[in-house]
């Protein structure tokens, strides 16, 4: 399906959501994945989601639009809210998703959204252009209570081919990073987009630079923001997927990029380990400020236990979680990995403090 230039402009076809629905599934116990679509103003983001509540996938999915396109909202009736205060309903439309309109981080959405649970089976949630995805990301761990109806699939950054080179080296005030910088560094899956607009050299400067920033994120191209719902659906970024810990690891020889300092980073340690260990060296890290000129935006890796257990960690900025792993033999087992999206990474550094808690928290523990 080709989606014109106005398709933000178009509001999908409604349905009366009262009528009854044919295939009804009932009410479930079953935890919902959130997928944050984030991206610069014009990266393609609204298009995106306006082409999912559209074409028909087969799939039912929640989408929390943030204000459903610059200025579209209150002319098409769209609008859920007034005075700045969350809406009040949700839209059903013909191929089966829901939609509504937020002008909040969204949370308040997925809260209402939930009361409806059993007619869809995942949530988009776009945010602003301008916002930082982080702290919306770790709401979703912070948040008890939301924790126990959904859980973060992953963060999917769209990139405008034409402009990002520009919106990545725009300049900020000093110690500050721009937003093109922080969504692309926290993605774990990345949309080139506009492809139609750059020659074959331009793109490949692009990709280049994107994976000098993340050199870990699933990188996918489009025109027109059309893609693969299951190239972006289910990327289970967020949990203990068995076989995820080695898509980690940066190409070789990736390099940060230079001016800003951005860069993936990946640490290890052979042999085993204990959690209480680990955590050492992310509390000298994240919260002790033992590296002042560090900032991380996306972490992630596999600790490999003295007792034979295996466990996932994951981490947006300063905050993580782990998860439980399978003990399945693996060509990595014996050996921990840490895998860091930052700025001012200093790699020797952090492998040598890395290695040094490790080993001396295994004398202690």
């Amino acid at each position: 399906m080709v989606v014109d230039e106005l398709s933000d402009e178009e509001c999908p076809d409604l349905i009366d959501f009262t009528q009854p629905q044919e295939n009804a599934v009932a009410t479930d116990q079953r935890k919902v994945p959130v997928t944050i679509i984030t991206g610069q103003l014009g990266s393609g983001k609204t298009t995106l989601l306006t082409y999912i509540l559209k074409v028909q996938h087969g799939k039912r999915i929640a989408v929390i639009l943030n204000e459903f396109g610059v200025g579209s909202a209150e002319e098409q009736s769209m609008a859920v809210g007034q005075n700045g205060e969350t809406y009040s309903e949700w839209l059903e439309l013909r191929n089966g998703c829901l939609c509504c309109s937020v002008k909040d981080n969204g949370v308040k959405a997925i809260e209402m959204l939930m009361e409806k649970k059993g007619k869809f089976d995942y949530i988009l949630l776009e945010t602003t252009g301008l916002a930082d995805p982080g702290p919306v990301a770790s709401i979703f761990w912070l948040d008890e209570e939301l924790g126990s109806d959904i859980f973060l699939d992953g963060i999917v950054t769209l990139v405008d081919a034409k402009h990002c080179i520009m919106q990545i080296n725009e300049e900020r005030p000093e110690g500050a990073v721009n937003e093109a910088l922080q969504q692309i560094a926290t993605a774990d899956a990345i949309v080139i987009n506009k492809l139609d607009l750059v020659t074959n050299n331009e793109l490949e400067m692009v990709e280049n630079t994107v994976k000098s920033i993340n050199a870990s994120a699933k990188m996918l191209k489009s025109e027109q923001s059309v893609v693969n719902l299951d190239d972006i659906l289910d990327l289970q970024a967020y949990g203990s997927c068995p076989n995820q810990p080695m898509k980690f690891l940066p190409p070789e020889g990736s390099k940060p990029h230079l001016s800003s300092g951005i860069g993936t980073v990946t640490l290890e340690h052979s042999g085993t380990t204990f959690l209480p260990a680990v955590e050492n060296f992310l509390q000298a890290l994240l919260w002790d400020h033992a590296y002042p000129n560090t900032r991380i935006f996306r972490l992630k890796g596999v600790v490999q236990q003295s007792d034979g257990s295996r466990l996932m960690i994951q981490g947006v900025q300063d905050t993580y979680d782990t998860y439980p792993m399978n003990t399945e033999k693996t060509s990595e087992e014996n050996k921990t990995i840490l895998v860091l999206i930052g700025k001012n990474l200093d790699g020797q550094l952090l492998q040598a403090d890395f290695s040094k808690i490790l080993s001396e928290s295994m004398h202690v523990l």
